[in-house]
């Protein structure tokens, strides 16, 4: 059931990442149907992929790798209904490419981290939530982020085919861009503050490098989006400060859990 699943999430991820790849210059731009359509079914076979994973006879397998998993759905998700209202035309391949390679993946990389019950407790609950829906929220800003930059540049070029292209306005990238920013750091914010005021240990030795890694994103995301909103800061140094600071965040959420879980196989 798992192979099946995942085999059929990637086909229909890579289908509609070349459907919107292949039509990406056009001045109609993709078919917003027929990619709905085949968005649909991997989103769908992704959330079953997820149900049949973690839910195990055993226990609850909540591996690095599903955990990926989990976020990667959520994203694609949130992704393709922004695309429904909004332009985001450059973002879906990128989403949907990624969700492939992730998918297709989980079948090689080893996640069995098996637990017999989870303590239900509302601080935890809370802070995993508000982390889970942050990292979100800051991955796709730092994807409008990408999409800025390119259109940025290949319109400081003078390149003919993406001004007739189906491609959004560059100003209207940049007000999503920071809409998104802000709303993710201050979930961010809320994110950290839950942990530190419900979770003992933060910088216990096996989580301190979480916490600093997290903080100094957050010191980061909030430095740029302060100085957006009062000093009017935007441009390249802007961009390459937000990719910087989701990189972070990234290494502080799952680096060192890949390497104890795929690396040295400690689980």
């Amino acid at each position: 059931m798992i192979i099946s699943l995942t085999i059929i999430a990637s086909l229909f991820y890579v289908l509609a990442t070349s459907h919107v790849l292949s039509r990406l210059f056009h001045k109609q731009g993709p078919s917003q149907k027929l990619t709905v359509i085949l968005s649909t079914v991997a989103i769908l076979a992704h959330m079953l992929l997820l149900v049949n994973s973690v839910f195990r006879a055993d226990g609850q397998d909540l591996s690095i790798v599903n955990v990926a998993l989990l976020t990667c759905w959520v994203i694609v998700v949130s992704v393709t209904a922004v695309s429904l209202k909004f332009p985001a035309t450059l973002l879906l391949p990128v989403v949907y490419g990624f969700a492939a390679l992730l998918t297709l993946a989980s079948l090689f990389i080893p996640h069995h981290v098996i637990l017999q019950s989870i303590d239900v407790e509302l601080g935890l609950v809370t802070h995993i939530s508000l982390s889970l829906l942050a990292y979100c929220v800051l991955i796709i800003s730092t994807l409008y982020a990408v999409q800025f930059y390119f259109i940025d540049k290949r319109l400081k070029r003078k390149d003919l085919a993406i001004v007739h292209s189906h491609l959004p306005p560059l100003m209207v990238v940049e007000r999503q861009l920071y809409q998104l920013l802000t709303l993710g750091t201050i979930l961010l914010t809320f994110a950290l503050l839950s942990g530190f005021i419900f979770l003992e240990g933060m910088f216990a030795s096996e989580f301190i490098h979480k916490t600093v890694l997290s903080l100094i994103a957050w010191l980061i995301f909030t430095v740029v989006t302060v100085g957006h909103l009062r000093q009017g800061w935007r441009g390249k140094p802007v961009v390459f400060s937000i990719m910087i600071a989701a990189f972070i965040l990234s290494l502080a959420y799952f680096g060192s859990r890949f390497i104890q879980e795929v690396v040295l196989n400690k689980f």
